[in-house]
């Protein structure tokens, strides 16, 4: 099996989109890092410019633990259609090109075939966002300096900068479990057809509409939004909450690794009965 994920791996280092995507994340945080560093320091001032007669404040609004919370915040959308380029052909590709005809010729069996998919696409979960986290709260932190951090969850929370650290941690250490989520259901998509370009819409498709159905949750789908694997991406918005819901985040935490068991299970059970001669 490991050597079977190596091979993988190796697979994945010599296709070029799994560079660019991490190519244009970059540019994505940059553009954030330009944008936060021309006019951000007016357009949060305006925003929280009654708080300087309220609240004694440490260092500047924007610093750099601000500028990392609104580069999170790109998790809800922009993060997933990144991974997707990557992990949601990993099988359909192969399946598509005829690669999976050739590999099955060799003594493994489709399980292990499977699950090295699933195991590649965590792996490069795990270094996209360790990347993610390096630069957009290390270099953020490096660029804008540190302080406390301004926040508008149920109204105003005001978190002392001794007290963040750990928190970003924290976030990105869930952002990893909820894109670890996302890659391995995108996997699981790629399974149930034959077509790149099919397995990426349809996955995207499914994201787009969950992100929907969040916006209207709170007025037409209310008690429904536990169902949406948006829902569960947004809940490292939770670390940022001065009395943290740990209930909230483990029931979170919890749904979304049962997810990704239930896809991989389901995709074990297609490739199974798939006949790739097709």
């Amino acid at each position: 099996m490991r050597q079977l994920l190596k091979f993988e791996v190796i697979k994945l280092l010599h296709r070029p989109r799994t560079f660019l995507s991490i190519g244009l994340m970059l540019v994505l945080v940059a553009l954030i890092f330009w944008g936060l560093k021309a006019e951000g320091e007016n357009a949060l001032g305006y925003l929280f410019q009654s708080l300087g007669d309220n609240f004694l404040m440490q260092g500047s609004i924007l610093n750099g633990y601000m500028v990392s919370f609104l580069i999170l915040n790109t998790l809800w959308i922009h993060i997933p259609i990144l991974i997707v380029i990557v992990t949601g052909d990993l099988f359909s590709s192969e399946l598509e090109s005829g690669t999976v005809r050739l590999l099955m010729t060799r003594p493994l069996s489709r399980n292990r075939v499977a699950l090295a998919k699933f195991g590649t696409a965590v792996i490069y979960v795990f270094f996209f966002v360790l990347i993610f986290s390096i630069v957009a709260l290390g270099l953020a932190l490096l660029l804008f300096g540190s302080g406390d951090l301004i926040v508008a969850f149920n109204g105003l929370q005001i978190l002392p900068e001794t007290d963040l650290l750990w928190r970003f941690f924290a976030a990105f250490g869930y952002a990893f479990l909820a894109m670890s989520t996302f890659a391995i259901f995108s996997v699981g998509i790629s399974f149930f057809t034959r077509k790149s370009l099919v397995a990426i819409l349809i996955t995207l498709g499914i994201i787009v509409i969950n992100t929907l159905l969040q916006t209207l949750a709170s007025s037409l789908f209310l008690g429904w939004e536990f169902f949406l694997i948006t829902y569960h991406f947004a809940q490292w918005q939770l670390f940022f909450y001065s009395e943290m819901d740990w209930v909230s985040l483990l029931n979170s935490a919890i749904w979304l690794v049962c997810f990704s068991v239930f896809c991989i299970v389901v995709s074990l059970i297609r490739f199974k009965h798939l006949k790739i001669t097709e």
